[in-house]
């Protein structure tokens, strides 16, 4: 008798809480067990907050912090700029193997598909396309185009080719040009090139990495 009244007993219990998880509310999440735990109580804004020492609800931005939709490259996106760009503009990164070699990775990942692997134009783009394929970088026209303005141009991008700020730091920028003078120069760089100082051409490029 008392494992029939046992069972009777649990059999009603589950079915009141079958029934009580029926509601007919969509939006109604139904029984929530220790809803505080996920549903934390808001803050108030500029509201005093005893969970800091200062009392503080709203807290001020983190040392560097770059506010949303700020861009800190200081040359705008005119000829103008492209102009100064290109004078103002030099690698901070030496022409070494091993930054040649981390500039080629971002290249395969975002230049070859339409420039091709050795920089001709030739991509699968505008292979397979009704794109016009870019200039060689080899040819006349590219050659001998500063870095300065390659650097402006994966900013903000040239022609049919659109920015690559947001994907691209630009750290990796002069990686990646340091790659790109190998096929502008396949026979070898130019002797005069020049390697300027790395901690304040860095910082004159602007800090985009996370446009």
């Amino acid at each position: 008798m008392k494992i029939q009244a046992t069972i009777s007993a649990l059999t009603i219990v589950a079915s009141g809480l079958f029934l009580y998880s029926c509601k007919s509310d969509p939006n109604s999440p139904g029984f929530e067990y220790m809803p505080d735990m996920y549903r934390s109580p808001s803050i108030e804004a500029y509201s005093a907050n005893s969970f800091y020492m200062d009392s503080m609800s709203t807290r001020k931005p983190v040392e560097n912090t770059i506010p949303r939709g700020f861009d800190p490259y200081p040359y705008p996106n005119t000829n103008e700029g492209y102009e100064t760009a290109g004078m103002n503009l030099k690698n901070p990164f030496p022409a070494s193997p091993e930054i040649i070699a981390e500039g080629k990775v971002s290249f395969e990942k975002f230049c070859v598909h339409c420039h091709g692997k050795k920089g001709m134009g030739d991509g699968t783009v505008p292979t397979n396309s009704d794109y016009p394929p870019p200039p060689a970088y080899s040819g006349p026209q590219l050659q001998n185009l500063p870095e300065g303005k390659m650097f402006h141009s994966i900013h903000y991008g040239k022609n049919l080719m659109g920015s690559h700020a947001s994907q691209i730091t630009k750290e990796d920028r002069w990686k990646l040009i340091r790659y790109v003078q190998t096929l502008q120069h396949p026979d070898g760089m130019p002797s005069t090139t020049q390697v300027a100082d790395t901690t304040t051409l860095v910082a004159n490029s602007g800090d985009q990495n996370n446009k």
